[in-house]
């Protein structure tokens, strides 16, 4: 796996969906200046604003990923309804200004604006600043070298690639997920100051300290569960934060907008720090030796060599500290602390109702059809208990070391509130404004 579009995507999405809905709002603002008017008040309906969003995301997908993107359209043009008021997958949209009274048309202009941005920021969408022919997207165009090679972790503090398969034979050598993070302009936060967020890393040339992070992975996977393998599954990997979405849209309206807060401190010190992840450390510091720890699908404990240990979740292809999940996780439930009124309302950490995760016999991704033997759930009530729980599931999953969880809630925390009046700006509800 190499550089990965999903990050730049997530941004493009989200940014390209509030630049799509806002102009159908009494008070809000795109947060890329589009050269369009706000809609009259009678354009400002649900209806206007889900055409203008879902044209916007195929448009964005299209730009972005145009195989996949293809492959939206044509899923589309398959069940769209007919009709005078039905979404116009392909819009006459050269009417000048005149066009924008189609909200498809808005949505298509969205789509093109952001996606403009962010390849001027630095995402390398086309490719071109890799090379100048046979340009692939998204490639790195830093010149980015491991310290370890895929076969030897002769460097033991620094990130190593790893090998992986499909599991039905097909297998590949990691290289650096996002290596031009450093190079990236941040949309929200401030370049200057929050860019230059940063957090000690731990003594990993210490013998007792190494053996103390790789020994506390190794006991929560000889302790894993039903409940444990589904707090990993969920809270570990970045599911978690669409999974969230979908369980206070109900209540408060949520949409992936809200999150997107931009993770450059911990993207950009991952590449800084460029530190070895528990899948090269474990096997680096037990080899022939014996540890009691998961043995894989259907085997649960056992013990085993040091070199067959594999990590319950998948193992991102970029150095492992700051945990960018644990950002994640806190840049997320910072933004509800604040979206509830912040300090000044003692219930802004809160959830009401509470979060409650709950998995049915043999959902599991990593174990399908074998976990949880029975049903199994967890519920969370606090924002300080998500994060926690988070942290938790990245070294329970085996991907993270402790340090790493600690450093990446205590890189980002804050993050959200530098930002919180560029938002509101944009959102002026968020600050109590109405039409």
């Amino acid at each position: 796996a190499g550089s990965s579009p999903y990050i730049a995507q997530l941004s493009a999405w989200a940014l390209t969906g509030w630049n799509a809905v806002a102009l159908y709002d009494c008070q809000a603002l795109p947060a890329i200046d589009m050269g369009i008017a706000r809609r009259p008040a009678k354009q400002q309906t649900l209806l206007n604003r889900n055409k203008a969003l879902a044209a916007a995301l195929l448009r964005i997908h299209e730009l972005a990923d145009p195989i996949l993107g293809a492959a939206s359209r044509a899923i589309m043009e398959g069940s769209l309804p007919k009709g005078k008021t039905a979404f116009k997958l392909t819009p006459d949209c050269s009417g000048g200004v005149s066009a924008y009274n189609t909200p498809e048309c808005v949505g298509i202009k969205a789509a093109q604006v952001t996606y403009d941005w962010l390849a001027a920021a630095g995402w390398n969408y086309n490719g071109s600043l890799s090379r100048q022919y046979n340009a692939q997207p998204y490639m790195d165009y830093t010149g980015y070298t491991p310290k370890n090679s895929p076969w030897d972790l002769t460097n033991p503090c620094n990130w190593q690639p790893l090998h992986e398969t499909d599991g039905r034979g097909k297998t590949w050598i990691q290289t650096h997920l996002l290596p031009y993070a450093p190079n990236i302009k941040p949309f929200f936060i401030d370049a200057a100051v929050e860019g230059k967020r940063t957090v000690p890393k731990w003594d990993c040339n210490n013998a007792t300290t190494y053996k103390a992070q790789v020994d506390e992975v190794l006991a929560y996977s000889a302790a894993l569960n039903d409940t444990t393998k589904m707090q990993a599954e969920v809270l570990g990997p970045q599911p978690f934060a669409l999974i969230t979405i979908l369980m206070l849209r109900a209540s408060k309206g949520w949409s992936i907008t809200d999150i997107d807060l931009q993770t450059g401190p911990v993207l950009a010190t991952k590449l800084k720090t460029d530190m070895v992840r528990p899948a090269s450390a474990v096997r680096y510091l037990y080899g022939e030796t014996t540890v009691t720890a998961y043995a894989g699908k259907g085997q649960g404990t056992k013990k085993i060599p040091g070199k067959d240990w594999v990590p319950y979740l998948s193992t991102f292809n970029e150095g492992e500290f700051p945990s960018g999940a644990t950002c994640w996780c806190t840049v997320p439930n910072e933004w509800i602390h604040l979206w509830q009124g912040g300090d000044s309302n003692p219930n802004s950490n809160k959830f009401s109702p509470p979060l409650t995760f709950g998995f049915q016999p043999g959902c599991s991704m990593r174990e399908p059809f074998a976990s949880p033997v029975k049903a199994v759930s967890f519920t969370i009530s606090t924002t300080q208990e998500y994060i926690q729980k988070c942290k938790d599931a990245r070294v329970i999953g085996g991907v993270h070391f402790r340090a790493a969880v600690d450093a990446g809630q205590a890189i980002c925390s804050g993050v959200t509130k530098s930002v919180w009046g560029k938002i509101k700006k944009l959102c002026p509800k968020l600050g109590g404004k109405t039409c």
